[in-house]
């Protein structure tokens, strides 16, 4: 568990970032001058936009941790059977 504590930090700052600026980004659309159909494509993009950033920031910090855990539970792995072979 102590190699996931990064990841989920980073997850969840950067979901309540991602929540709060979407919240403030489709305010500042709603109140805008602009026709229906143009505020919903605007947020559509809005959307897509801050879910792939969102995934961008996420997605290395998991890997490397998952990377790490691995490398971790394969060393110890081997220790084991190593130790059983003797």
């Amino acid at each position: 568990m102590r190699h996931f504590k990064l990841p989920l930090i980073i997850t969840g700052v950067t979901l309540f970032v991602a929540v709060v600026a979407g919240i403030g980004v489709v305010t500042w659309i709603y109140k805008s001058k602009i026709s229906d159909r143009e505020k919903k494509a605007r947020a559509e993009k809005l959307g897509a936009g801050f879910g792939g950033v969102t995934l961008l920031i996420i997605t290395p910090s998991w890997l490397f941790a998952a990377a790490k855990f691995g490398k971790e539970r394969r060393a110890a792995q081997e220790a084991d059977k190593a130790a059983k072979a003797e």
